[in-house]
């Protein structure tokens, strides 16, 4: 009796062995196949999300550039509820400091830069200290000075900001002035 249940067992267990080095096996073929197909750019938007939402905006009013606000739809000004989000966002990614600073003419509000639409700040005091994220947008919007106005970018000697270039001379009148899009180091 003890040899019958013996040979059961160990009939039972080699069968269980089997079946499992067979899902083994299948679950690495497809391990191997799904990562074979993430390489090529058709098939991988359908496989993962992130690609999915990638250049999607996550806030629901599209973004608004410095040439566009004498153009401004009160329909699609961001509500209170969306800057919320917009910010908490923002504050998920670490930021990096950079300062514009006003060379000529003499420091008036007259000069507004703007980051991704929204106004950040006047350069009544001459300079302008500013928090940016990687994908930020900054403008300067200097159409109501009459003359040419200069402005320098100082990034703080800080070898993760890629552009805007530290100490670039900007320069326009009557205008707006792109600083360009942030792009930090990972």
């Amino acid at each position: 009796m003890e040899n019958r249940n013996n040979r059961f067992r160990r009939k039972y267990f080699i069968t269980i062995d089997r079946l499992l080095i067979r899902l083994t096996t299948m679950a690495v073929i497809l391990l191997v196949v799904v990562q074979a197909l993430l390489l090529h750019d058709e098939t991988r938007k359908y496989l993962s999300l992130v690609d999915k939402l990638e250049g999607e905006q996550l806030t629901s009013p599209p973004t608004m550039y410095a040439a566009d606000i004498s153009r401004v739809d009160p329909n699609k000004i961001m509500t209170a509820v969306d800057k919320v989000i917009a910010k908490s966002i923002r504050s998920l990614r670490s930021g990096q400091e950079i300062t514009i600073r006003m060379i000529t003419p003499a420091a008036t509000g007259d000069g507004l830069l703007t980051i991704n639409g929204e106004v950040a700040g006047n350069f009544a005091k001459g300079n302008l200290e500013v928090t940016v994220y990687n994908g930020d947008y900054i403008e300067i919007d200097v159409t109501k000075l009459t003359k040419p106005a200069q402005f320098i970018i100082d990034t703080h000697k800080n070898d993760r900001i890629l552009s805007p270039l530290d100490g670039i001379l900007l320069q326009s009148q009557s205008n707006v002035i792109v600083v360009g899009k942030v792009i930090v180091k990972r």
